[in-house]
């Protein structure tokens, strides 16, 4: 099991957002690169980093902010926030980004995946899914354009999921969002159903990557005791930046 650590940029700060509320964020004093080079420095072999403004408007906001973390990095950087064309991607992967993540333009046109131009990139893509509600067992409510109310869509999971895996993807991220930045724990009930449901509709292999509300090293155990049941990855975000423990311990706590 591989844990990411997550660094969320707004104006070309770091933030942390409680349940994807802007309104609701916590500026960090150290920069973008300063924490990209202390998770690397922890032991990360992987970072994911996000672009809010991206996130809400659409376009590569702090995009030169991001090109400096890639380039003063030797681990490997998934960037995502903001890319919804086929220029976007491949802008981010010649930037040296080892893997995008798509959200919005993908939920609201899955069809977007199909294009003949995507087909080089499609086993550097992640496609997101942060859900804001279960509606029943096979359909949840999930946030696009930043999160905001007037983007939620409704998604039917076993179809989403036959759709992804036929194009092509490889990576599927799935977030809790009413955990996101609560530092309250996973609810691995969720997960394990959405794992469950999600795998049964698979028609290649996947990897999935969960987020949303680690807060200790006993999250990190938990999570890692689902064993073939839970996520091949996780991502962690607040915890790290509040010193409920630090990357190398959750590193050491996988390993045992």
């Amino acid at each position: 099991m591989l844990i990411i650590p997550a660094i969320d940029i707004v104006s070309g700060k770091v933030v942390r957002l409680s349940k994807g509320d802007f309104d609701k964020s916590k500026v960090y004093d150290a920069s973008p690169c300063e924490y990209a080079k202390r998770w690397q420095d922890e032991g990360a072999s992987l970072i994911h980093v996000v672009d809010l403004d991206g996130a809400k408007s659409g376009t590569l906001s702090n995009l030169l902010v991001i090109k400096d973390i890639i380039k003063n990095s030797r681990v490997l950087i998934e960037v995502g926030g903001g890319i919804r064309s086929v220029e976007a991607i491949a802008t981010y992967l010649n930037a040296g980004a080892a893997r995008v993540v798509l959200s919005t333009k993908v939920l609201e046109e899955p069809s977007f995946l199909l294009k003949p131009e995507l087909k080089p990139y499609l086993n550097k893509i992640a496609v997101s899914i942060d859900i804001k509600q279960l509606q029943g067992s096979d359909v949840v409510t999930s946030g696009t354009a930043g999160w905001s109310e007037n983007g939620d869509i409704l998604l039917d999971i076993p179809s989403f999921i036959k759709t992804l895996s036929s194009a092509g993807v490889i990576y599927i991220n799935f977030s809790d969002i009413s955990r996101d930045g609560m530092l309250s724990g996973p609810d691995i009930v969720k997960i394990v159903h959405f794992l469950k449901l999600a795998r049964k509709h698979m028609t290649s292999q996947l990897s999935f990557t969960y987020a949303g509300g680690i807060s200790s090293l006993e999250d990190v155990k938990v999570l890692k005791n689902l064993d073939a049941a839970g996520p091949e990855a996780f991502i962690v975000g607040k915890a790290l930046y509040e010193g409920r423990f630090s990357l190398k311990e959750a590193i050491e706590a996988l390993k045992q």
